[in-house]
């Protein structure tokens, strides 16, 4: 099972590349977003990333969906932005259940939706559907992580390359640290040396 999720990234006021956006928790700002398709089991682990400017749509990243056939998922979970036939119809032609939140869009009801999206409204109402779809909170857990401990938001870097380089390195951090609690049987997330 993965999750589809992106993640607002404030840049410096100087950067010339980064553009002005709109996130739920900081409202406008000014920067990237972090979009990511992430391996949920005991351990979140990131699989793809795109990282964009703050102006661009979540549901205009399909090219993740592509990438993220290359492991072979069973099912998507992503949030309502994501509800749009056009993401149903490629996660069906990759062979892969997407299974997203719903977007009313000015609906009265789900018996206005049509095709993928109607089974995907039926099937997230159904008592497994609400039960698979809690399990997209794991992935915010990993952002509230990588954001933390890691730093993964840096205010003070300028220009697309410099921030997905960043972003490379704190992603690789994450992993090996993973893999070390991995290896001695940890389960917390504190530090090694806090426990």
């Amino acid at each position: 099972m993965c999750n589809r999720w992106n993640c607002a990234l404030r840049s410096s006021k100087y950067d010339s590349e980064a553009k002005s956006g709109k996130g739920t928790r900081l409202g406008y700002y000014k920067g990237y977003k972090l979009h990511c398709i992430a391996a949920v089991s005991d351990i979140i682990i990131p699989l793809v990333f795109y990282l964009t400017t703050a102006n661009v749509y979540d549901n205009q990243v399909s090219d993740l969906l592509y990438e993220a056939k290359i492991y072979n998922p069973f099912l998507i979970l992503a949030d309502a932005a994501y509800d749009s036939l056009e993401w149903f119809e490629i996660a069906s032609s990759l062979e892969f259940n997407l299974l997203t939140d719903i977007n009313m869009r000015k609906a009265k009801s789900i018996e206005s939706f049509t095709d993928k999206r109607y089974e995907n409204a039926l099937f997230i109402q159904s008592s497994i559907g609400s039960k698979l779809y809690k399990n997209r909170l794991k992935i915010e857990q990993l952002f509230s992580v990588l954001k933390g401990l890691y730093n993964l938001e840096n205010p003070r870097l300028y220009g697309q390359a410099r921030y997905e380089r960043h972003i490379k390195w704190v992603l690789l951090a994450y992993l090996i640290d993973e893999f070390n609690k991995k290896q001695q049987g940890i389960k917390t997330r504190k530090y090694p040396w806090n426990i």
